[in-house]
């Protein structure tokens, strides 16, 4: 045999092994996971705890609204955001002023699909209470607003046990904007009856949760729908 034969012999010696060698690596390389896909973004509700910094709303001793309203609304913000799939926007979290068409601004800019302005009544005579739910009186009665505040009231009512004072309509800053809007007056601060209640966290909380369901209920009802195959 001449040098030609064992060169190519030696050559197919060499294309073989690298063959087998690139085998047993494949055969322990792990295999390609699937990449799997984001999740969808969250829905963003917006809760604006009402007054605040140089603006206390209403006062009962030494009791104040812009107090009771940030405690609800962080409260109601926390059991959003223990829901899947949804995320809460404070206006504020802590005792700031803020402008009316500032909380818009933050509003808007979050992206949010909705709003929830968060509040406590007050009134001279101590025997008025109940909780209401607002809409801005600019908004038709076909707006979607009606129907949040509609989910929010018998929600708050259900949680709650206060007198159901209804659904009203109020002029309101909420008008600044386009996104449903509502406005919750939560009982009566200045109330012998609901005032302490008020005050209590456990009853906030149960406030929060009253809210919450009927959040809940509103964006079930509005969620589209898909249109069967025809």
């Amino acid at each position: 045999m001449n040098r030609r034969f064992y060169a190519l012999l030696a050559l197919v010696i060499l294309v073989l092994t690298s063959l087998a060698l690139a085998g047993v690596f494949n055969r322990h390389a792990p295999a390609a996971q699937p990449v799997a896909a984001p999740p969808p973004p969250a829905t963003i509700i917006a809760v604006d705890p009402g007054h605040g910094g140089r603006d206390p709303g209403g006062v009962t001793g030494d009791v104040l609204e812009k107090d009771l309203n940030l405690a609800i609304a962080q409260r109601l913000a926390a059991r959003i955001n223990a829901e899947p799939g949804l995320q809460a926007v404070l206006t504020r979290t802590a005792d700031l002023s803020l402008d009316k068409l500032e909380r818009i601004r933050i509003v808007e800019e979050s992206g949010a699909v909705l709003v929830i302005s968060i509040h406590v009544n007050a009134f001279s005579d101590p025997g008025v209470h109940g909780a209401q739910t607002m809409v801005d009186a600019t908004r038709a009665k076909d707006d979607r607003s009606w129907l949040l505040a509609d989910s929010v009231q018998a929600a708050l009512i259900a949680a709650t046990g206060a007198r159901d004072r209804g659904v009203q309509s109020q002029d309101l800053y909420l008008e600044h904007t386009t996104l449903p809007a509502a406005w919750v007056e939560a009982g009566f601060l200045t109330s012998s009856i609901e005032g302490p209640k008020l005050a209590d966290p456990a009853y906030q909380d149960e406030v929060a949760r009253g809210i919450l369901h009927g959040l809940l209920a509103y964006l079930a009802a509005t969620a589209p729908h898909d249109t069967p195959a025809t």
